[in-house]
């Protein structure tokens, strides 16, 4: 077992901190839910490849944040193997490792749409300022995901999935300028 000085707590690690101590980020499609089960064996599994992972869940995307590639892809191999990939809204279904492939390459492509849309209309920074703004706030992630999707909404009301759009405004945003983005935090805490 290992020192529980040596364990960092969940609000111990600021994003940067996170992002400094686990480089590798593993990426699983969240959009559906696992079973019990199949949540106990991810979460033993991770911590089997690194006791201290580290894990956060975005725009239907669950991250794994861990120190090596060697683990990265031992953990995306095993969410293939496993079939934990969720593709199907509020379901149980699991996803074919050829599924898992082609939802990557549509949403690559959505993702480059959607920035294109943003970008063309100037609201690049509006969704991304709304969101900081509520974060400055002490606004939960989700809620702060929320008003900018209310921004997206204001801009084209005939945009379906307005929480799509703002997420992936928010993550271009968060992974380009990761400083600057998280200075919207109260007394500069990296949430």
């Amino acid at each position: 077992m290992d020192d529980p000085q040596d364990r960092s707590g969940r609000g111990d690690l600021t994003s940067a901190g996170i992002a400094n101590l686990f480089p590798m980020v593993v990426a699983r499609i969240a959009r559906g839910n696992l079973t019990y089960s199949e949540r106990g064996k991810l979460n033993e599994r991770a911590a089997q490849i690194e006791p201290r992972w580290r894990a956060g869940l975005f725009n239907g995307i669950e991250y794994f944040h861990l120190r090596f590639p060697e683990q990265g892809a031992l953990l995306a191999a095993f969410l293939l193997q496993e079939r934990l990939h969720r593709i199907v809204p509020e379901s149980l279904t699991p996803a074919s490792p050829e599924e898992v492939e082609a939802e990557w390459r549509r949403m690559a492509e959505q993702r480059a749409a959607i920035l294109a849309w943003a970008r063309d209309r100037r609201a690049l920074m509006d969704i991304v300022q709304s969101y900081r703004f509520e974060r400055r706030r002490g606004a939960y992630s989700n809620s702060a995901h929320a008003a900018a999707a209310e921004i997206v909404k204001q801009i084209d009301h005939t945009i379906s999935d307005p929480m799509t759009y703002a997420g992936v405004c928010i993550e271009w945003a968060e992974r380009e300028h990761r400083e600057w983005f998280w200075r919207c935090a109260p007394n500069h805490q990296l949430l």
